[in-house]
């Protein structure tokens, strides 16, 4: 039987948002956190109060048994109401303990897992649970549940599950989920997560499930969700965030029809199919298209009316006006579906002319072409420039094209702006996707429309500026529309949303306050803008040309908030980090019971039942062969004799984990590396695209050899290590080259610019891999992982697993201090903002006030440091210079 205790610290002010993930430390130093399994979150708020219950599981990836110690920091005003394990199979509750050393313990956690991004569990309450034994070669299941309150400022609720384990952001062997079920008593409007992809399943008004899954996640941020309560048709909700009062706001609305449609909402709607058949068409992508013109037939309502247009040599309709959707006139339409075939030229300018004449003149109705083309112009005229021009002269109701580019030769700057100039969007469909499954999606989007030529206005002593999109789409049921900008002034402010529904005006009023200064911090809103702006920026550029001006602006924003751009195509990291190469060595035990193979190499010494200290077996995806990013563990860009002079095995980007051969014993010390990468006045960003491009390239040859040396990988019984290792191949096949495809895109756009080549950037397959890079970052309303970050008013880069101040110079002072040392808490202690710079990692050159650079060096660096030279780190050279003179 085994033996457990259960500590409950209590007692302790809250100072932050503790990261809830929790960890299973073994008691031996040389073994590191175990692995978490799985991780399953539900989570249920009834009228603010929400019950959060988490399971998790871990696994013992030693063969033999261990002691390990539990840790789960709980949130804010949280209740615990249970807590458990899994003792032989069966659910055991726990023992609650009150304990008053809290700092104590967390700072033991932080210096025993060599983690700065832990140092946010200190000063805030935790539950500890000593576990002994967790067996060999098994897992360890336990369970929390909490309530708390979730919290409402202004009628907008927020409900956060800190997420993220340590700045090195933890991972799921299998799966991550979480589910939020949502009830009141009032109506539910405006759900939103700038964290993460949720689903939103809507069974009323007053109720809504909310769900994220994901295999093999990457825990690096918080779960964050937001909601309100409303009574009107359509709901706004506002979020703003203002770090400083002598500076402009940013501000974000959310505008969301009612769950519940109302009769007088459902207006009825003409669509018009207009689909290209030209011989390019041949083949799968003609099946698939006509499937997906049946899907949208089959989906059209008996208030609806219709018209089908193939075009390829010549425009041909099905019928010669708008045809009712009866159950008879859709099945015909299908039948004429059916029986097109694949032959001819591209006339895009006459099928467009066609399918706007069909509009009729009942303005109460709406009128929506959905548009498919594989191909450029090649019949009648051929210019896109008059193509647009003749679209915009036609189109003088309102009409909203929906454009679908498929495959790759195609304009996509056209297709863009034909949808842009409408109110609509573009959609691309590559050569490997279905063109039936992105029609579907879309179509589901789009097929109740609440408001059209929607228009926001605001009254009293706030304006509204650089708002984006500049000119806001229709509102459709189901939907929400995400609404960025700046404002100025301060205070309340009445903001009209106006809108057509059929014939009629309709004007929505909303009562908002604008903060002279943010009281709850949201960075997300400023991020998010500053993404949107830099693609309208890049847009103008595609269209017109590189000019000076707008240039240096989309360069000093992509900078700020670590924006993958044409130029800035060193940063392109994906978003998440990426699986690790290497596959185990030869003879390396490879499991059998269909789990993932977590278990350490045989010790080099021969020592039986101790692990290597570095562990470089085959562990799963998201954790690393070289041992970073585990404590003690030497990042990529400090490998001795690797990628470029500076590492020895594949990059770290974006946070993410090293592969390659053991960490070097004599790691480059962080500050020759600095100083090696700005020699000759160079900014590190130059070496970083360089770097990144090798340690891509150095996973994909690793991963090949590693496949040829093992053929069986691709023939693993399912369930077994083959199988294994062939998913996490394929996995880390897919994330490198779709990442490497992203960077050479960007690249060999750039090359247009500078050439004066902008129909490169406008068709083709770079024009549609741009166009549709670009459209994500002009509609982002995620935050995203990037591989530089603006931290205490210094931009830093991430360079192969070490953070470094692009504004660093070889010939600048500097001052080496050793991670986790007295020193280094004790700056910690005199100026607490460095915990930003510390959560970054344990290898990081910052450019301190003072303009000496603060070098934090795992492997290297003073112990000590006086209080004097602390503080003058952060005096700015001209105050040093006064200080100086009055002694």
């Amino acid at each position: 039987m085994r033996r457990f205790a259960v500590v409950l610290v209590l007692g302790l002010a809250w100072t932050g948002s503790a990261r809830a993930t929790g960890l299973l430390i073994p008691a031996e130093k040389n073994v590191p956190p175990l692995a978490m399994l799985n991780h399953k979150v539900d989570v249920s708020i009834e009228d603010q109060v929400a019950i959060t219950r988490i399971e998790q599981t871990f696994r013992n990836h030693t063969d033999r048994d261990l002691e390990a110690t539990y840790v789960f920091p709980v949130p804010k005003g949280a209740s615990v109401r249970k807590f458990s394990m899994w003792v032989d199979g069966k659910e055991v509750p726990g023992e609650l303990v009150e304990a008053a050393k809290a700092r104590e313990i967390y700072t033991s956690i932080v210096q025993r897992t060599q983690d700065p991004g832990l140092l946010e569990y200190m000063n805030n309450n935790l539950l500890r649970l000593r576990v002994f034994p967790v067996p060999a070669k098994g897992d360890q299941k336990i369970a929390i549940s909490y309530t708390a309150i979730a919290s409402a400022d202004n009628g907008l609720i927020e409900f956060v599950y800190p997420l993220r384990t340590d700045g090195k952001a933890a991972a799921t062997l299998e799966k991550f989920a979480l589910n939020v079920n949502l009830k009141s008593q009032h109506t539910l409007q405006n759900i939103y997560s700038p964290s993460h992809s949720i689903t939103i399943n809507r069974s009323g008004d007053k109720q809504a499930a909310v769900g994220f899954e994901k295999d093999q996640a990457v825990l690096d941020r918080d779960f964050q969700l937001y909601y309100t309560y409303g009574r009107g048709d359509v709901g706004l909700t506002a979020l703003t965030h203002r770090p400083n009062s002598s500076q402009n706001g940013y501000f974000m609305m959310l505008v969301s029809p009612r769950a519940e449609l109302s009769k007088s909402q459902q207006v009825p709607r003409d669509m018009v199919f207009v689909l290209d058949t030209s011989g390019s068409m041949r083949g799968k992508r003609m099946t698939q298209a006509r499937n997906a013109m049946k899907y949208c037939l089959s989906n059209l309502t008996p208030n609806d009316q219709f018209a089908v247009i193939n075009f390829a040599t010549t425009v041909n309709r099905y019928a010669e006006k708008l045809q009712k959707a009866t159950d008879e006139n859709v099945n015909q339409a299908k039948k004429w579906v059916d029986d097109l075939e694949a032959t001819g030229g591209t006339a895009i300018n006459d099928a467009l002319a066609a399918g706007l004449e069909m509009r009729s003149r009942d303005s109460s109705r709406t009128f929506t072409l959905v548009f498919f083309t594989d191909g450029r112009p090649t019949i009648g005229e051929t210019n896109t420039d008059k193509i647009m021009q003749n679209v915009a002269k036609k189109n003088t109701g309102n009409t909203r094209i929906f454009t679908f580019g498929v495959g790759d030769d195609v304009n996509a700057a056209m297709l863009d702006q034909i949808a842009d100039q409408s109110r609509a969007v573009s959609t691309y469909v590559r050569e490997t996707e279905d063109i039936e499954a992105k029609v579907s999606s879309l179509y589901g989007k789009i097929s109740n429309p609440v408001l059209a030529n929607l228009k926001l206005n605001i009254e009293g002593g706030v304006a509204l500026n650089e708002v984006y999109p500049p000119q806001l789409p229709d509102l459709f049921h189901g939907n929400q529309l995400v609404v960025l900008g700046r404002y100025t002034g301060v205070g309340h402010a009445v903001v009209k949303l106006t809108g057509n529904l059929g014939t009629e005006t309709k004007e929505y009023v909303y009562e908002l306050n604008f903060q002279e200064k943010s009281t709850e911090e949201k960075p997300f809103v400023e991020d998010l803008w500053a993404r949107r702006k830099v693609g309208y920026l890049l847009d103008q550029v595609r269209l017109n040309g590189e000019k000076k001006e707008l240039v240096d602006e989309i360069v000093t924003l992509a900078k700020r908030y670590g924006i993958t751009t044409p130029y800035t195509s060193y940063l392109v990291v994906p978003d998440s980090p990426v699986p690790v190469a290497t596959s185990a060595p030869k003879g390396a035990a490879k499991s059998t019971d269909g789990k993932p193979n977590v278990g350490f190499n045989p010790n080099p010494k021969g020592k039986k039942g101790l692990p290597a200290p570095n562990p470089v077996s085959s562990l799963p995806p998201g954790f690393p062969k070289s041992g970073f990013p585990f404590p003690g563990a030497t990042p990529p860009a400090l490998q001795q004799g690797g990628i470029g002079g500076f590492g020895g095995g594949a990059g770290a980007l974006g946070g993410g984990v090293g592969a390659g051969g053991p960490a070097m014993e004599k790691p480059l010390p962080l500050e020759e590396l600095a100083k090696r990468l700005t020699t000759n006045g160079e900014k590190i960003t130059s070496g970083r695209g360089d770097f990144q491009d090798k340690a891509f390239k150095e996973i994909l040859e690793r991963e090949k050899d590693a496949r040829k040396s093992d053929p069986n990988a691709s023939k693993g019984k399912k369930g077994g290590a083959g199988d294994s290792d062939e998913a996490e191949a394929s996995a880390l096949a897919r994330v490198v080259t779709e990442i490497q495809e992203q960077k050479s895109a960007l690249d060999q756009v750039r090359m247009y610019f500078q050439n004066k080549n902008l129909e490169g950037a406008q068709a083709g397959r770079d024009g549609v891999t741009w166009a549709m890079q670009n459209n994500e970052l002009r509609g982002q309303s995620r935050t995203v992982r990037a591989a530089s970050k603006y931290v205490q008013s210094r931009n830093c880069i991430e360079f192969g697993g070490v953070w470094i101040d692009d504004g660093f110079n070889a010939k600048m002072p500097t001052l080496t201090v050793k991670a986790m040392s007295k020193a280094y808490f004790r700056i910690l202690e005199r100026f607490p903002i460095m915990r930003d710079v510390y959560t970054l990692g344990n290898h990081v050159v910052w450019v301190s006030p003072s303009g000496t650079a603060l070098i934090i060096d795992q492997s290297a660096g003073r112990e000590e440091v006086p209080d004097a030279d602390i503080d003058r780190l952060f005096v700015a050279p001209a105050k040093a210079e006064k200080t100086d003179n009055k002694k």
